[in-house]
């Protein structure tokens, strides 16, 4: 099992995350400062519900680098067909149903032969203390000894996932 919690970048962002709360269930967007924390800002990604849908607000240089392209802006379903789209959906649903931070990790084998696992932590944002209007996300890579530029984007992902629900305390 990976223990996120120790992990420099996923435990770092908890750790802020934690810190922003407050009193609170979870922090605003408003709380998230990014300037606060540039070694993680590589690693990063803000992901917004619309109607239904969702779209990446913000993507840190790793996950451009990782994916062989920024998609800054772009929705889940505009960059995936549904096959790889729902899973990713079903995760980011559950963070705004649960209302609490989510760490999954994911095995890909990707069209470069490069062995992928990506680790992220999902962290809700809300306005109200209430309905999660964002999704703060932090990422890692961990790749064989191949570059990992562009193995992301084409990758197809793997039956064994880890999916938890993080205690927020």
């Amino acid at each position: 099992m990976h223990d996120y919690q120790i992990e420099p970048v996923l435990g770092a962002a908890l750790t802020y995350w934690r810190g922003k709360r407050g009193g609170r269930s979870m922090p605003a967007r408003r709380d998230i400062d990014p300037t606060e924390m540039p070694r993680l800002l590589p690693h990063l990604q803000l992901i917004e519900p619309v109607a239904g849908r969702f779209r990446f607000r913000l993507i840190g240089t790793a996950l451009a680098e990782a994916f062989g392209r920024d998609y800054t802006g772009r929705f889940v379903d505009e960059l995936f067909d549904a096959a790889r789209a729902e899973p990713i959906c079903e995760v980011y649903r559950a963070v705004l149903d649960r209302r609490q931070p989510m760490f999954l990790r994911n095995r890909y084998f990707t069209a470069k032969n490069i062995d992928l696992i990506a680790n992220r932590i999902y962290l809700p944002l809300s306005e109200d203390d209430s309905a999660v209007n964002m999704i703060f996300s932090a990422v890692t890579f961990e790749f064989g000894d191949l570059p990992v530029a562009g193995a992301w984007g084409s990758a197809t992902l793997a039956a064994d996932q880890v999916v938890e629900t993080v205690d927020a305390a």
